[in-house]
C-alpha cells in the first residue's frame, strides 16, 4: 500500500520523521510512539516508508560519529587478529563491545519476530514498556563509573546487547535501557551513551534488512518521491538534534529527566 494509499499526506509524513527522529535516540521509545501515533491517528505508514525513517536516524548518527565510525573501521581488522590475545586500544575494544553486543541483540530479536506480534501492539502492553522505561531511566540517575571502551569489560558489549534486544518490544527504549546498562557497568556516562549509539547502528541495519526482505514487494509499493523525500530530511534533521540534545543531557547527568514523561504517558494507556 503506498503512502497516500495508507491514508498518508506531506503533513503527516513530516510529523511521522519529526517523531521518529526525536524518539529513536531520545529514551523514550520510538516503537512505543508509532504504536500511539497509529492507534490515534489510524495511519499505517508502510513497511518501506517506516525503514527510510529509520535511515534518515542512521544519517544523524553516522554524520555526528562520523570520526568514532572511520576510527573503528580502521580498527577491525586489528581488533579481530587481537581478539584472543586482548588488546588495551580503544579503537579495537570499541569494535568488539559492538560486536559482542550484535550477537545477543540478533538472537532475541529474530526470536521475536517469528513469533506472532499482534498483541504487542496494544496500548496497555506500550504503556508498561514505557513504565519499565521511566523506572530504568530513574534507577539510572547517580549511576556511571570512570571506565570507557579502553577499560570497560567486554563482557559489558554482551550485556547492553543484551538489554538492547529487549527493545523490540513497544515501549521500551533502546538508548534508555543500554545507556542505563552501562552506567551501571561502571561507565561514564558519555562513553555509554556512545557505545550505545555506535551499537545500535548495526542493530537497526539488521532489522531494517530483515522487515525488507521479509515483504519486498509490499514494501516497495507506491512510494511517493516528496513524502518520502521530506519525512526522511524530518527524521535526519530531528535525529541528529535529538542526539546532541541528548549527550549534552548525559553529560550533565540528566538522563533521568526522561523518567517522568515516560511514566505519566505509560500510565495514561493503561487507563485510557
Amino acid at each position: 500500500m503506498g503512502l497516500s494509499g495508507s491514508g498518508m499526506d506531506l503533513p503527516t509524513a513530516v510529523l511521522l520523521g519529526i517523531v521518529q527522529g526525536l524518539t529513536e535516540w531520545l529514551p523514550v521509545s520510538s516503537s512505543g510512539h508509532l504504536v500511539i501515533f497509529e492507534h490515534l491517528s489510524g495511519v499505517r505508514p508502510p513497511l518501506f516508508f517506516n525503514i527510510a525513517l529509520h535511515l534518515g536516524t542512521l544519517l544523524a548518527a553516522g554524520w555526528l560519529l562520523r570520526k568514532d565510525i572511520l576510527r573503528a573501521l580502521r580498527a577491525t581488522p586489528r581488533a579481530l587478529r587481537t581478539f584472543r590475545e586482548g588488546t588495551s586500544d580503544p579503537d579495537e575494544r570499541t569494535v568488539l563491545l559492538v560486536l559482542l553486543a550484535s550477537i545477543p541483540t540478533a538472537i532475541i530479536g529474530y526470536s521475536f519476530d517469528t513469533l506472532a506480534t499482534d498483541w504487542l501492539d496494544s496500548l496497555p502492553i506500550t504503556g508498561v514498556g514505557l513504565l519499565m522505561t521511566a523506572g530504568v531511566l530513574w534507577f539510572s540517575h547517580g549511576r556511571g563509573g570512570t571506565h570507557d571502551a579502553a577499560t570497560v569489560p567486554l563482557t559489558v558489549g554482551a550485556w547492553m546487547g543484551l538489554v538492547q534486544g529487549l527493545a523490540v518490544l513497544p515501549g521500551i527504549s533502546r538508548s534508555g535501557l543500554t545507556i542505563a546498562a552501562g552506567m551501571a557497568a561502571g561507565m561514564r556516562p558519555v562513553a555509554a551513551a556512545r557505545l550505545s549509539f555506535l551499537m545500535s547502528m548495526p542493530a537497526i541495519l539488521g532489522a531494517t534488512g530483515l522487515e525488507l526482505l521479509q515483504d519486498r514487494e509490499g514494501a516497495l509499493a507506491g512510494i511517493e518521491p516528496i513524502e518520502f523525500l521530506l519525512g526522511v530530511a524530518a527524521a535526519a534533521i530531528t535525529g541528529f538534534l535529538a542526539l546532541r540534545w541528548l549527550l549534552m543531557l548525559v553529560e550533565q547527568r540528566r538522563f533521568h529527566w526522561f523518567a517522568p514523561y515516560c511514566g505519566v504517558v505509560g500510565l495514561m494507556l493503561l487507563v485510557l
